[in-house]
């Protein structure tokens, strides 16, 4: 197998992410000379949120399939009238030894072998009311996707799947926390591809212990496969971590590292998965 040229991912990873900076910090300094000529800034139709990159390692009971995974995911909103859509997207380029069960997020063909490429796209939309929200609590419904993207088989389900999902989130004080749920179904693509029915809940905590330092509880999510064997369907991961804030230049920077251990995993699945958090946020 190749050796995946990883140094231009994160290259082209990092210019990407400072490219979508470039264009939010133009929208900050359009509001910020609105404000300074005392009237409000259009609300633009799209803008960026954030855009996080994952590094993570997969450790598994035998070291030798141990895998190493780029994950990429961009936060985005769109507004149409008083409607806000909330939208995240996540993709995963992978260099697995073998195929990892429900690492990326699929359903390999039978007896799938080693590896290089990238996932399945995984994303969601999440209605809301146009601007800030109120109280300690929001909710939001949606539906989520998952886009046949795959370059590998064993990297993907081979399916397009669709279902709902809703968006939670709870703040108050030093605590930020919430979580995203979705269930999706297989609705066409391959044949001779298992059909998907997969539960997938995203929890994140934060707690923020001063203006640089946050405890945090972000894992890949708790994922269900109903479809598949009994003692071989869930991930269920207990860890966390923490995560350094700063800026760079106009934007808001996180660096972050994390430590989980599936508690519940398919008997061939990831066993500690170590975590390495990038994110910029306009």
């Amino acid at each position: 197998m190749c050796t995946f040229p990883w140094r231009r991912v994160l290259i082209l990873t990092l210019l990407s992410m400072l490219s979508w900076g470039a264009g939010a910090g133009a929208v900050a300094q359009e509001a910020e000379e609105a404000a300074a000529e005392g009237h409000e800034a259009e609300t633009p139709w799209f803008r960026v949120g954030s855009v996080r990159t994952w590094i993570f390692r997969s450790f598994l009971k035998d070291e030798t399939n141990d895998a190493t995974t780029l994950g990429l995911e961009a936060e985005s909103y769109l507004t149409f009238g008083s409607t806000q859509i909330k939208n995240i997207a996540y993709l995963e380029v992978a260099d697995h030894p073998r195929a990892i069960p429900g690492q990326p997020q699929g359903n390999p063909v039978p007896e799938p072998g080693a590896a290089t490429g990238i996932s399945d796209l995984l994303t969601g939309f999440w209605f809301s009311k146009k601007g800030p929200h109120h109280g300690r609590h929001h909710f939001a419904p949606g539906l989520a996707a998952q886009l046949p993207t795959a370059s590998d088989a064993t990297l993907g389900s081979g399916k397009w799947s669709l279902g709902p999902s809703f968006d939670y989130e709870y703040e108050s004080g030093s605590l930020f926390a919430g979580a995203i749920a979705l269930q999706i179904w297989s609705v066409a693509g391959d044949s001779d591809r298992k059909d998907v029915s997969m539960l997938m809940i995203k929890p994140f905590v934060y707690y923020s212990l001063s203006e640089h330092w946050d405890l945090m509880y972000v894992p890949y999510g708790i994922s269900v496969y109903w479809n598949k064997p009994s003692g071989e369907k869930a991930y269920v991961p207990i860890g966390g971590g923490g995560q350094w804030k700063t800026h760079l230049g106009s934007l808001g920077m996180n660096v972050g590292l994390q430590l989980f251990n599936n508690v519940v995993r398919p008997s061939k699945g990831t066993v500690w998965d170590l975590r390495v958090l990038v994110e910029l946020v306009f």
